[in-house]
């Protein structure tokens, strides 16, 4: 079986620098307000090129906090997909705002624009756009409307680090970008880990409040440490592990490598696939990712069955959209309400992709790709 995911393997691959970086931590008793954490969020806000990175326990919790730090709460909406899954809605529940799903632009299938500025309204407090399986929304354009209209913006990038828009990582445009490091991501934490980039110390400070029980960090590391806690929000705790962030240590080194890897198998992908079904694109001024490869086809189920007859693993994420959950049945959406976004999700499916593969595996999924096509 080619499988979609393989963390075994890439464990094994990285096994001598995790176990070192756990036993490490092990060692040190450190397991709480430890020295990883801050070394993690310096050594990946160098490589992202911002000025602040703090880290979360999950992506969930990045999003969450990120709505927190900028203030949104009951009473105001937040503008982003229902094509991602139920994180975003999640978060903007939890701070008693209103989630407003929007349409997408059919080629990067992330947020339109002008489907953005239509839902502005005065209750309008944070527009959150998602770079869907690692292509990058156009960053500059919500950029552009936040400002205009005196907005929060807040990018999810959870499918996304890695990504460039005009020769930049991003990270940078937005007042925050979220990430995850959950197990199966580009950078891969054993568990759940996240974290949120800024280039606003304020905001940065924020942060570190809301996902750490409401408590000044520094307060942790001063020696003696203060015998009084002073708590100064109410908050949770959704800091980022120890031995997590020691993990993502290791690993960050071969990052590039590894994205170096997810885009040669998709170019190989683009290039052997072409007029047999949909390929992503990747649009003009943008370098995407790669975290999933999802084409699209009239006939999803007969294809899936086939490469899962072929031992080739697939999936259709995000499909239904979120706004045709049956979680948020009560909100009264109904299908018609986002065509583009219902059709994409209709008609995607995921190959599998990633460092866990040899280009020969590749290979072997476009060979069985052809004996479909060649027996339709």
């Amino acid at each position: 079986m080619i499988p979609v995911y393989d963390r075994r393997k890439l464990y094994l691959d990285d096994k001598d620098a995790i176990d070192a970086a756990v036993a490490r931590v092990l060692a040190s008793g450190r397991y709480d307000w430890g020295e990883e954490v801050p070394a993690f969020e310096a050594e990946l806000a160098a490589w992202l090129g911002v000025r602040h990175f703090v880290a979360t326990g999950s992506g969930t919790a990045a999003l969450k906090a990120a709505l927190r730090a900028l203030r949104i709460g009951p009473g105001e909406e937040v503008i982003t997909v229902a094509n991602t899954d139920m994180a975003n809605s999640t978060a903007i529940h939890s701070v008693g705002a209103r989630v407003v799903w929007v349409d997408i632009d059919p080629l990067t299938r992330c947020m339109d624009p002008a489907a953005c500025a239509a839902a502005i309204t005065p209750r309008t407090a944070a527009i959150l756009p998602v770079d869907l399986y690692g292509h990058p929304c156009d960053i500059r354009a919500f950029r552009q409307l936040a400002d205009r209209h005196g907005l929060a913006l807040i990018e999810d990038a959870c499918l996304a680090l890695g990504a460039e828009v005009d020769g930049q990582l991003i990270g940078r445009l937005a007042d925050i970008t979220c990430f995850s490091f959950s197990s199966g991501k580009h950078l891969g934490a054993m568990g759940n880990a996240g974290g949120c980039a800024t280039q606003d110390a304020d905001i940065a400070e924020r942060l570190r409040l809301v996902s750490g029980d409401g408590q000044d960090r520094a307060r942790h590391h001063r020696q003696p440490r203060p015998l009084d806690l002073r708590h100064e929000e109410e908050s949770h705790n959704d800091r980022m592990d120890e031995i997590q962030a020691a993990i993502l240590r290791a690993k960050l080194p071969s990052l590039d490598r590894t994205l170096a890897q997810r885009r040669a198998q998709a170019a190989r992908y683009t290039e052997a696939l072409a007029g047999l079904v949909e390929t992503p694109a990747e649009q003009p001024g943008t370098r995407h990712a790669w975290r999933n490869y999802v084409i699209e086809t009239e006939d999803r189920a007969a294809l899936a069955r086939h490469l899962a007859a072929q031992g080739v693993q697939c999936n259709a994420l995000y499909n239904p959209p979120m706004h045709l959950q049956p979680v948020y049945a009560r909100l009264g959406h109904q299908r018609g309400n986002l065509p583009r976004t219902e059709a994409s999700a209709d008609r995607l499916l995921g190959l599998p992709i990633g460092p866990h593969l040899q280009m020969a595996e590749i290979e072997t999924v476009i060979a069985a790709m052809r004996r479909w096509n060649g027996a339709r």
